[in-house]
């Protein structure tokens, strides 16, 4: 599903349009300033802010009147509707289109929702969102820059070959040079040495909720200078592109050893019902043969049905027939040649049950492809603890 999404929201449509604007994707964890941050950049209030949790729940795409065309259509992320205009209503299944002329053309601001949101529909949504950046903007703060959930995307990224540039926001002042230095450290073990590191520092926001030139004028120099450089923009582009296609081979890899083992699973549930079925059908044969199916009640309906001379009347004409069927709705009795059927009926159905263990044929055929599937999940959870232990050599020690 991830790969398909991508697919679909970034690679396909970045070849098809090489010259479209660069989009940046502003991402991170819940309360990191995302949306202070994109409003600050473009000098107005386009996304709402606030300090109830989750914040952003719709996706909110600023960018340039003169690149609008580049976005009013499916071309990215097609499985969103679109809206324009600044009403700040928020709608999940929906991009708000935001155009504004502060933003220099050939860059898009996308403000996403938190990646560790506690719905988990803005989680899946963010995930997604940032699987069709050119540019992820990565948005975190001095107390939670190493979380563990925005480190695993940040890893994501660098297999990928995702841009990456880092927003380290809030940060005391006094305390900028010893985090930027730790955060640069932890940059470097996961292969993101070269993303540029932008701290912001804790202030006091202006009259209008936004931050000052003083915080956010080296970033928003920085995606200035981007957006004005088509070459630049091409070599982010390239790098993004590029990373995501080469990903491509190991993660259909992945998707096909995961259909495999589905396909496999598929074929053991279809071999243990047919042999299960078999056994009750031959069990079912054998007890017709041996007379096992003919004891209990259809042994009694068998009797009754030759000792009330039914057997006989079975030959008589049509009318002796009607006239019994008759005597019998009279009486209130079934005829006993029926109550015959419903015990042979009712015995054959017995044994396939008794053959086919717990719940019947069908059930039996459940447990037993259950009881095998169990015992191979068992050793693959096995296998991923021993590999997930500290000590264990191949575990990724992580930030």
């Amino acid at each position: 599903m991830e790969l398909l999404q991508q697919l679909d929201d970034y690679v396909i449509p970045r070849l098809s349009s090489l010259d479209a604007p660069l989009l940046a994707v502003v991402g991170g964890s819940t309360g990191a300033g995302k949306s202070t941050l994109v409003n600050s950049l473009v000098g107005q209030r386009v996304t709402k802010p606030g300090v109830l949790r989750p914040t952003t729940r719709s996706p909110v795409l600023v960018h340039h009147p003169s690149d609008e065309h580049w976005f009013v259509d499916t071309r990215v992320l097609p499985g969103l509707a679109r809206v324009r205009g600044a009403d700040l209503t928020e709608d999940p299944s929906a991009v708000r289109l935001v155009s504004t002329d502060t933003l220099p053309a050939g860059l898009a601001l996308l403000d996403a929702p938190d990646i560790d949101s506690v719905v988990a529909s803005n989680r899946d949504l963010a995930a997604q969102l940032l699987s069709a950046a050119d540019l992820w903007l990565f948005v975190t703060t001095a107390a939670r820059y190493a979380d563990a959930v925005p480190w695993s995307l940040l890893r994501q990224a660098s297999e990928r070959g995702t841009s990456v540039a880092i927003i380290l926001d809030r940060v005391p002042p006094e305390a900028i040079g010893e985090i930027r230095d730790h955060l640069t450290s932890m940059l470097k073990e996961q292969g993101l040495a070269l993303a540029p590191l932008f701290p912001i520092p804790e202030v006091a926001l202006g009259p209008e909720g936004l931050l000052g030139e003083d915080e956010i004028g080296r970033l928003k120099g920085w995606l200035t200078a981007l957006a004005n450089d088509a070459r630049a923009r091409a070599l982010v582009v390239r790098h993004t592109l590029s990373g995501a296609l080469d990903s491509i081979d190991s993660r259909i890899a992945v998707l096909a050893e995961a259909t495999g083992e589905q396909q496999a699973a598929t074929n053991a549930l279809s071999r243990v019902a047919d042999a299960a079925y078999a056994e009750a059908s031959d069990g079912v044969r054998k007890g017709m043969l041996d007379g096992t199916l003919l004891r209990g009640e259809v042994l009694s309906r068998w009797q009754e049905f030759v000792g009330t001379g039914e057997f006989f009347k079975q030959v008589e004409s049509a009318v002796s027939r009607v006239r019994d069927r008759i005597t019998a709705a009279v009486k209130g009795q079934p005829p006993p040649g029926q109550q015959l059927g419903e015990a042979l009926h009712s015995g054959g159905r017995r044994a396939g049950h008794r053959r086919g263990s717990r719940g019947g044929v069908a059930g039996g055929s459940v447990l037993a492809w259950y009881a095998g599937w169990s015992a191979a999940a068992r050793r693959r959870t096995n296998v991923g603890r021993a590999v997930s232990r500290p000590d264990h050599p191949g575990r990724d020690p992580g930030p």
